[in-house]
């Protein structure tokens, strides 16, 4: 791969910082600003890439209205009785359980 140089001017504070850091890890002070330069990089392109993508699918039209996906989540709930968790869950459906049996079980005297 080949490289090129660029200057950066950076407050004393981070450059001793930088040194420091790249000494423990047992590297150059180049190696350690690359590495976290590709790092940078990398976080700040995954979410603009997105964004970019996101913004031409609704350029297109290709979205969903709000209160469209509500209708269809509200046609999908159903109400239930606010104290029967069992019929909430539904996993015990066509079973002889019910809360009494399950309670008089973990609470025996």
């Amino acid at each position: 791969m080949t490289t090129q140089v660029f200057i950066v001017k950076a407050e004393t504070d981070i450059v001793n910082q930088i040194d420091s850091l790249a000494s423990k890890l047992g590297c150059s002070r180049h190696e350690l600003i690359n590495q976290a330069i590709k790092e940078c990089l990398k976080n700040y392109a995954k979410p603009i890439e997105k964004t970019a993508k996101g913004m031409a699918i609704a350029d297109r039209g290709e979205v969903i209205i709000h209160n469209e996906v509500m209708n269809a989540m509200e046609a999908i709930l159903q109400p239930v009785a606010e104290n029967n968790f069992f019929s909430c869950a539904n996993l015990w459906k066509d079973r002889e359980i019910d809360q009494a049996t399950i309670r008089a079980k973990a609470w025996r005297n």
